[in-house]
């Protein structure tokens, strides 16, 4: 394994902050977690996207995200 690493930033619109939840609520379930375990580390939207856009590792990727941030800007931030 080499040294390298990388910094990957994305911007996002959420524009249906309820079916983001349900989408994170649901991927949680499918990676072993609890609605319960989920919802007591849910901190909101920023958890939702980190849940779907940080799939940690993937089998014969070759990379995994060892640290992930999301932060929020804008009306409801």
């Amino acid at each position: 394994m080499t040294g390298l690493s990388l910094v990957f930033t994305a911007g996002v619109t959420v524009f249906d902050e309820e079916a983001l939840r349900r989408a994170a609520c649901a991927q949680a379930a499918r990676e072993g977690l609890s609605k319960e375990s989920w919802v007591s580390l849910r901190q909101g939207m920023a958890s939702d996207l980190i849940m779907l856009l940080d799939p940690g590792s993937i089998p014969g990727a070759g990379f995994e995200i060892r640290h992930s941030v999301c932060e929020a800007n804008g009306d409801d931030a």
